[in-house]
């Protein structure tokens, strides 16, 4: 049982918590995921499944696209509707246009600063554990990347909207900077995944139906489809792990494949032209 099963997580599990189900599901110890999603949040996860769990440094830099809903004139701890109110203040009121020229403001590229509470983790340690002491540690800044934003719904105090983003960038955060730029403070109240890379939210199976055994395994042929395939008849310089030459290929990272099976990852290295075995997928 290898390839990769589209998942649509409920609210109020963790993202591990899926995996356990799953792997219960499936009866399958190998199984990993390309992002977390917090208890609160809902939506599409992609679990890898036995060897396609190898893949998964090939999958974890795709584009994400969420449903967000965050409420004005609230503050708390864990910039979502789930924590601690540390302020409340008069909302201060856009119009239509106005909150969407904002929005427009944050596409492209540009820094943002991980919240206390999340999973990443500094010296080995996750940050919401820190957070949970009351300890607040400096973060280093990271690049994320906005390619799409649109306000889908706005009312007196709140705002729907959909943004498509980079790998790495916390949504939570996001809400925090649209009201600052409004002049207001916010909480995320909503937030569901809808599209991870080509794939949908539409196309991912509940608990219950895996459960049941009702889904579907696609396999890593068609995942890493975006990636240049290029087919060898005989592999025994592949499984031994030997750099390769493709004269008429200049792709960073290509993937090697045989009858529709991918089976290793090459990297080109700039100064000789060679390809060097990145990963085996077999």
């Amino acid at each position: 049982m290898n390839g990769i099963i589209l998942v649509n997580k409920p609210i109020g599990i963790t993202s591990h918590d899926v995996v356990v189900k799953v792997r219960k599901a499936l009866n399958q110890k190998k199984i990993g995921h390309t992002g977390t999603l917090d208890p609160i949040a809902d939506g599409l996860m992609i679990l890898t499944v036995g060897k396609a769990t190898k893949i998964l440094p090939y999958l974890s830099e795709h584009f994400k696209e969420y449903i967000c809903e965050m409420k004005l004139g609230q503050r708390t701890d864990t910039l979502d509707i789930t924590g601690i109110i540390l302020e409340e203040k008069e909302i201060n009121h856009q119009t239509k246009e106005e909150l969407i020229n904002v929005l427009n403001s944050f596409l492209g590229k540009t820094l943002q600063v991980p919240p206390m509470y999340s999973a990443k983790k500094v010296d080995g340690q996750p940050l919401y554990k820190l957070a949970r002491k009351n300890i607040e540690i400096e973060r280093k800044s990271c690049e994320i990347e906005i390619k799409e934003i649109e306000l889908l719904k706005y009312t007196d105090d709140s705002i729907l909207f959909r943004v498509l983003c980079s790998t790495g960038t916390y949504v939570r955060v996001l809400t925090q900077d649209i009201a600052e730029k409004t002049g207001n403070i916010a909480v995320m109240t909503k937030l569901t995944r809808t599209k991870i890379d080509k794939f949908n939210l539409d196309n991912a199976y509940t608990l219950e139906q895996i459960d049941d055994g009702k889904y579907q395994l696609i396999s890593t042929y068609e995942v890493l489809s975006d990636y240049r395939y290029i087919e060898l008849k005989d592999l025994t310089r592949i499984y031994q792990g030997q750099k390769m030459k493709f004269d008429f290929c200049e792709d960073e990272i290509v993937m090697i494949t045989h009858n529709k099976k991918v089976i290793a990852a090459y990297q080109r290295n700039d100064e000789d032209g060679l390809y060097y075995c990145k990963r085996g997928l077999w």
